[in-house]
């Protein structure tokens, strides 16, 4: 861990002489009744003492925690002697943290009252006067009034009370019910370890299965979530249970955990402790979220600076990663161990290596064993002298994952990967394990995650050790950027196990028909390695994955195709969201840069892998059908050219026009022609027949009421579907975004379309402004009325845009910047306007078009995050292409004004 800060401030020692006198005086006058509530009043102004003279003196996490404890021990045993005395034995114990010593700023208290007789009056006067003024003082306190017997038995039957009766210790009052209720809880204890460790590993499955089940959450929670501090507390916990006695205070401990184990825990927990320490200071609460926000003040508190290739919060949250993983490892060591010691009375564990271990890509018999049930080495020496043991072990556990590691031959491994060097690197014996690793694994994304927390991946491909931990801050991406790519490799496993065929039946084909599914796998696996490089440029992106790719057993042609779509991962789903898929130019063009159905191919299954694990909202039915498009119009170029695409575009358009036929069933002959009269081709090509056909009976309903506008609003999975008819004017685009935003939501996308006749219809698909689903029937009553009102009439004022509760986007920075494409439209030219996202960002820049007195023929929004991209077609008065450089230059300066003043640069 970096070296923390030195505070620039000390804080004003608590004065325990002082505080006890104070505390004398309070409860004195609170006697005499000329006070109420200054017990309360005193310890409310004592506890933010207590809280800055402990993070002022202590750089560590758990010291800043075990001085809180020794504070609160102060006042409560203070309180305690200034109560009404008690004629009969009590005894106030400390339990769960607080029992253990450690305590964060804001954390809980609890306390656990013992007493011989039944409860009285007595007793219930000395609660009061202690609790009441805790409570008043802001403290979150937690309390239980128990005999030792009835304490027994609530720990018995209750394993959060046993939990926490763990660690209790008395803090004042008879030491004798204490023993008493203590050797109660030891007899208990060592009658139900076995239940005991199987609670809490359960327990820890469940809590990791509620926080996504990884330690690789780029806003991770310190305590609760994978590799947090409360993992920390359940090795501890079950350490202690099954051996009486904490780590370092039992001579069991050597067997368990090793010096470099128990160094590791102690590092992690210290770790773990200075981040939650400074975040509940940071949040004046009990917060336990280490959000992007207080990143930077965190990592500046704890001394890191900004490197040439990682800021200050990106090296914490990579420590902050590191650490987590080493609690997993210690974990999984601790449960062996265990496992080990009841391995006798486990007589359905295997003994001996199967038939399908024994064999493998290398020559020769594995150097591997069944030892109590896990896969071990058979001599720990050899494959300590021979690294390519190292790649052995996990082909044998891709095949047979219910035999899991030993974790002494995982510490091997981790001890030994400094051996793995450019030799091993480029031997091609381990290049065919680790091909049998990727493309024939029951669990991939397991095997490999292990490797990479050993370190073994990133040392034999430093490209993705280099990713291990780093995140890319900002709101777009939910994991790190390793566990990124082992997310994408569990996509493309399940497509071609046939699990995805109903989904992506496309994509299931070309992974069926790929006669070497080692291109597919490299190119998932190394999607990001232009993080690895200074200059971030695709081409040498391209050039190191053809490296690593020829090293792990591509030929040339092959390495080449997996690295140009690997450094182009994102290509085709760019192309998706901002281009008009219903013009033959924007189709064209893609297929040109992409230069072979090969190419198409692996981009298309790399893009579905890529958005289905890397946001929480990246896929969804828009992008599937967008991208389902985008690849057979391409297939049709490439296999005919431009006169395929042209023809599949009229077709298509042909095949709207004649079901939107059939579906007007109870239209007469006449008005069916009317109707499709006003639709150009281009309506045909865009829309789908259902929104065709949905449109006709909203337009014929408004007409005939001699309606201005009509508006119908639909749900559609998580969004709202709005169909808007209108007279067509200029600016009526930004008034619907306009109308969108003031209703609270965002535009997820836009078809803006014009009829003959010079009636409009634009189609929004319609998000909550964070992305989350959209399910109360309000929010589409609100959208219809607000978009009814502006399609009638331009509002005579800008709708009024406020920013949600929670809206983290300003924390955030995005360089402004307009880019202008000529050649994807033959009949617009394309303007991306690219900046911080922000309520009613769309209607300003549809406004200040509008403004120019430009045309929008269509508008395509994506948002990655804090970041959107909105690409415009544009047209002047006269319908035509804009090419007049003077008018561009004023659009690009009226855009970048427009995005500047939300940069947050």
């Amino acid at each position: 861990m970096a070296r923390q800060a030195e505070s620039k401030t000390q804080a004003a020692p608590f004065d325990g002489p002082a505080f006890n006198a104070a505390l004398a005086e309070a409860v004195a006058a609170e006697r005499a009744g000329q006070s109420h509530g200054a017990v309360g009043a005193l310890l409310r102004e004592t506890l933010p003492v207590l809280r800055a003279e402990a993070l002022a003196n202590h750089p560590r996490g758990d010291r800043i925690a075990s001085q809180l404890a020794r504070g609160v021990d102060d006042i409560i045993k203070a309180l305690y002697a200034a109560a009404p005395a008690v004629s009969h034995d009590i005894a106030i114990c400390a339990v769960g943290g607080f029992g253990r010593r450690e305590l964060a700023p804001f954390s809980d208290i609890d306390l656990l009252f013992l007493h011989k007789r039944p409860a009285d009056g007595e007793l219930r006067a000395l609660m009061d006067f202690m609790l009441y003024p805790l409570w008043d003082s802001g403290m979150k306190i937690g309390h239980g009034v128990h005999t030792p017997k009835s304490a027994h038995a609530f720990a018995k039957s209750d394993m959060i009370a046993r939990t926490a009766y763990l660690d209790a210790r008395l803090l004042c009052g008879s030491r004798k019910l204490f023993n008493e209720f203590h050797g109660a809880y030891e007899r208990l204890r060592r009658g139900t370890k076995n239940q005991f460790v199987a609670a809490k590993l359960k327990e820890q499955d469940d809590r990791q299965t509620r926080a996504d089940e990884t330690r690789y959450l780029v806003e991770p929670d310190v305590k609760e979530g994978k590799g947090g501090l409360r993992d920390v507390q359940t090795i501890r916990w079950i350490y202690k249970y099954v051996y009486g006695g904490a780590i370092g205070q039992s001579r069991t401990i050597a067997k368990i955990l090793g010096d470099p184990e128990r160094r590791a825990l102690v590092k992690a927990e210290r770790f773990l402790w200075s981040v939650r320490a400074h975040v509940h200071d940071l949040r004046g609460r009990a917060d336990e979220k280490l959000t992007f926000d207080i990143q930077p003040d965190i990592a500046a508190r704890l001394g890191y600076a900004d490197r040439s290739n990682m800021t200050a919060a990106e090296r914490l949250m990579k420590h902050y990663f590191l650490n987590a993983v080493e609690v997993g490892r210690l974990t999984r060591i601790l449960c062996a161990k265990l496992e080990e010691e009841r391995a006798k009375r486990l007589p359905h564990l295997p003994k001996r290596l199967p038939k399908t271990l024994q064999t493998d890509e290398a020559p020769g018999r594995p150097n591997l064993r069944i030892r109590n049930g896990r896969l071990d080495f058979e001599s720990a020496a050899k494959a300590r002298r021979q690294p390519r043991d190292f790649f052995r072990l996990f082909r044998a556990f891709s095949k047979k994952p219910a035999i899991d590691f030993h974790p002494d031959a995982l510490a091997i491994v981790s001890e030994g990967t400094p051996s793995v060097t450019s030799g091993v690197r480029k031997d091609p014996i381990v290049a065919r394990l680790f091909e049998g690793v990727l493309t024939d694994s029951a669990d991939p994304v397991r095997v490999l995650r292990v490797m990479a927390e050993t370190g073994l991946l990133g040392r034999y491909i430093p490209a993705f050790g280099a990713i291990v931990g780093r995140i890319e801050y900002g709101l777009y991406r939910r994991f790190t950027l390793d566990e990124q790519v082992l997310r994408c490799i569990g996509v493309l496993a399940e497509i071609a196990r046939g699990d995805l065929k109903s989904e992506h039946p496309i994509a299931t084909q070309i992974v069926k028909k790929t006669k070497n599914p080692l291109i597919l796998h490299i190119a998932v696996l190394l999607h990001e390695s232009v993080w690895t490089l200074k200059d971030k440029s695709v081409e040498d992106c391209e050039q190191l994955i053809v490296r690593i790719g020829r090293r792990l057993g591509l030929g040339e042609d092959d390495a080449a195709l997996a690295a140009w779509a690997s450094a182009r991962h994102q290509m085709m789903v760019r192309t998706a969201e901002r281009r008009n898929l219903t013009e033959a130019q924007a189709i064209s063009t893609f297929a040109q840069q992409a230069g072979s159905p090969a190419r198409l191919d692996v981009m298309l299954v790399l893009s579905i892998c890529y958005l289905r694990t890397v946001g929480l909202y990246s896929w969804d039915d828009v992008t599937r059908r967008q991208l389902t498009e985008l690849y057979e119009a391409s297939a049709a170029w490439f296999d005919d050219g431009e006169d395929a695409l042209r023809k599949r575009l009229e077709e298509r358009a042909a095949r709207a026009r004649a079901e939107t036929k059939t579906r007007l069933a109870d239209w007469t002959d006449e008005e069916k022609e009317n109707f499709l009269k006003r639709l150009t081709d281009t309506m045909l090509r865009s829309v789908e027949p259902d929104l065709i056909v949905r449109f006709a009976h909203l337009a014929r309903a408004a007409e005939a009421d001699r309606a201005a506008a009509a508006v119908t609003v639909t749900p559609r999975q998580s969004d709202l579907e709005a169909i808007v008819y209108a007279d067509d004017r200029t600016g009526l685009l930004a008034d619907l975004a306009g109308a969108v935003a003031a209703a609270g939501m965002s535009v997820r996308s836009v078809q803006a379309l014009t009829t003959e006749d010079g009636k409009a219809l634009d189609i929004f698909a319609v998000q909550s402004a964070d992305g989350a689903p959209l399910c109360d029937p309000d929010q589409a009553r609100r959208l219809h009325g607000e978009l009814l009102a502006a399609a009638r009439s331009a509002p005579k004022r800008p709708p009024v845009l406020k920013r949600r509760i929670g809206d983290r986007r300003t924390i955030f920075s995005v360089a402004p910047a307009v880019r202008i494409d000529f050649a994807a439209s033959n009949d617009a030219t394309i303007v991306e306007a690219e900046g911080l996202d922000r309520p009613g960002l769309l209607y300003a820049l549809a406004r200040a078009l509008a403004d120019l007195g430009v045309m929008i023929a269509s508008a395509h929004i994506a948002t990655y995050g804090e970041r959107a991209v909105d690409a415009f077609y544009l047209r002047d008065k006269k319908n035509r292409k804009i090419t007049d450089a003077q008018t561009l230059k004023r659009v690009e300066k009226r855009l970048l004004d427009v995005l500047s003043s939300g940069s947050g640069a």
